[in-house]
């Protein structure tokens, strides 16, 4: 089939390669001149492993094109994706959705025939039924407009493998359009289902409360996770057990039970944010007060983290100097979306500390914005003149790292943030490693 997704960020881009994978002839649609020059070059703009030989794979061959041409795109496409970014709204706890209403708008504008349109950008619960009736309301007169929504469940750092071998497929769409957009649907993803993935059909707010629920779900699993090590560490118990023991539950599995920073990137949060603010709306308080709950437990892990460095700093924050290593919200990723370590960064910084920030992927991104910091090339600059170390992404890079090579080091102390660290290593090294808060346990016990 001839498709065309429109918007070519992180979630369009391996979207677009997946359905090149499974053989149709795809057009990508994005107004950055960065971001087409890239991909017209056969390089993903982005760093995410692993698209990039694809990218290049199909582009080669002719399967994969791109252009910043609505007409187009409108011209090409037998049924169209929508994957533009809806980031949170600044000053609201919902999203902001105005560039899916300006891609409605000018793709429906330039129809000449029946079509199609399936979103794939997250969207607060109950939206995608009314940008369906923009969609239809945009269309020309006699062109008719059918409009599916399917959210995507793509992991970053794991984007090509969650796209190419999805764990299931949610298509929402009103009961006037479900045959047509099922039956398209159905032809676009013909490769997954005959291996065997499962799909659910369903209406269009279910399917927008299937993504909100999934991330809020998972939300919860990660900052339960915190709250157990908080008490485990006032306790005096070893967290790592307590969550292996867990996570052997089959009814709970061990993913997400490791404590540590928290969560970040483009999506948890403004997800679980979003479906906060909707669920109280619909006069679920509960369910709004248990939602922002989590979302507080996983901020609170920042403030943690800015605490711990300035109990073990002899004057505090103001004046010192910190090492922190890592910047991307998680490893294997080049993306600063609502990233913990950038926040901790930010924080110690506000507090009077010069910091000194290495990452292996987003260091460019990091001096472009945030000039305040001071960002070197190697992990052992950052600790030129620090008091303390903070490993704040569990990029390998630090896991592999031998301690012993950093003996010139003025720094002793470093506090493990993703538990990533090998604690009889780092010891056996000279080091004194702690887990992060183990500061206030310490602090119990000499009271």
């Amino acid at each position: 089939m001839k498709v065309t997704v429109i918007g070519m960020g992180r979630l369009g881009v391996p979207y677009l390669t997946a359905l090149a994978e499974l053989g149709h002839d795809v057009l990508g649609v994005d107004i950055n001149p960065e971001t087409l020059d890239a991909l017209k070059a056969g390089r993903c703009p982005f760093d995410e492993p692993g698209i990039t030989d694809y990218i290049a794979k199909h582009t080669a061959a002719g399967r994969m094109r791109f252009t910043d041409s609505y007409d187009e795109a409108a011209a090409h496409g037998d049924v169209f994706f929508l994957a533009v970014p809806t980031p949170q709204r600044e000053g609201a706890m919902t999203m902001d959705l105005s560039a899916v209403e300006e891609s409605i708008t000018a793709l429906a504008r330039r129809l000449t025939r029946a079509a199609v349109l399936i979103g794939k950008s997250s969207l607060p619960v109950g939206e995608s039924g009314r940008l369906a009736a923009l969609a239809a309301a945009e269309a020309p007169d006699g062109v008719r407009l059918r409009v599916g929504w399917s959210p995507d469940f793509l992991r970053e750092a794991l984007s090509m493998e969650t796209t190419l071998r999805p764990a299931r497929l949610v298509l929402g769409s009103s009961d006037a359009d479900r045959t047509v957009v099922e039956s398209i649907a159905r032809r676009v993803w013909a490769g997954w289902l005959e291996a065997g993935v499962v799909m659910l059909s369903t209406d269009l707010v279910t399917a927008d409360l299937t993504k909100a629920a999934a991330n809020a779900f998972l939300s919860t699993k990660l900052s339960f996770a915190n709250l157990v090590d908080d008490v485990c560490q006032a306790a005096g118990a070893d967290s790592r057990t307590v969550a292996t023991a867990i996570g052997l539950d089959p009814r709970i599995g061990p993913f997400g039970l490791t404590a540590g920073l928290g969560w970040g990137g483009s999506c948890l949060s403004k997800d679980i944010r979003a479906l906060a603010d909707r669920a109280q709306a619909l006069g679920q308080s509960a369910a709004a007060d248990f939602l922002s709950a989590v979302d507080q437990t996983n901020t609170a892990r920042r403030e943690l983290a800015v605490a711990h460095a300035a109990a073990v700093l002899p004057g505090g924050l103001n004046g010192a100097v910190v090492a922190l290593w890592g910047a991307s919200y998680k490893p294997s990723v080049g993306d600063i979306s609502d990233s913990p370590a950038l926040d901790v960064a930010m924080r110690m910084h506000r507090a009077g500390a010069e910091v000194r920030v290495h990452d292996p992927s987003v260091n460019d991104l990091v001096r472009r914005h945030h000039p305040e910091l001071t960002v070197v090339d190697a992990p052992a600059e950052a600790l030129v003149g620090a008091g303390v170390l903070i490993v704040a992404t569990d990029w390998p890079r630090y896991t592999a790292l031998d301690p012993a090579s950093l003996a010139d080091s003025t720094t002793r102390t470093v506090i493990d943030a993703r538990r990533c660290l090998n604690p009889i290593r780092w010891r056996a090294a000279g080091w004194e490693h702690q887990q992060l808060g183990a500061f206030r346990h310490h602090t119990a016990q000499e009271a």
